[in-house]
């Protein structure tokens, strides 16, 4: 049954097609009917000022922008639970690296409860690439 669909379509496409390749005439003159736009009134000078004026916005955005502190995305609910789980992780034992999303970390404390304190950064040259 799709077959025969299917067969139906392509054979009105093909025997349609020449209707949708029409193209429309084209003027003696070679002018197409655009709208007219605003701006094709404008006098040279009062282009330039358009221009130096969108030039100034531009240059003040960019200067606010740049003296704007970005402002740092609360961290991610997942990553808040991870980094709970692994200071409360009870079979971390001294040496252990654990990765956080501020990086990795070596636990230096002992066996009993952790603190934040117990778990240094790694240095950089000892994480593998």
């Amino acid at each position: 049954m799709a077959f025969w669909i299917v067969a139906a379509v392509t054979g009105l496409l093909l025997t349609t097609g020449p209707c949708f390749a029409q193209a429309a005439p084209v003027p003696p003159d070679g002018a197409l009917d655009a709208p007219a736009s605003p701006d094709s009134n404008l006098t040279r000078e009062q282009w330039q000022q358009r221009i130096e004026a969108a030039r100034r916005r531009s240059e003040d955005f960019v200067a606010n922008a740049r003296t704007q502190t970005p402002v740092a995305p609360p961290p991610d609910r997942s990553e808040t639970e991870a980094s709970d789980r692994v200071v409360n992780d009870p079979t971390l034992r001294h040496g252990d690296i654990v990765s956080t999303g501020r990086g990795f970390f070596v636990f230096t404390g002992r066996d009993e409860e952790h603190q934040s304190s117990d778990f240094q950064p790694l240095p950089k040259r000892h994480i593998p690439r």
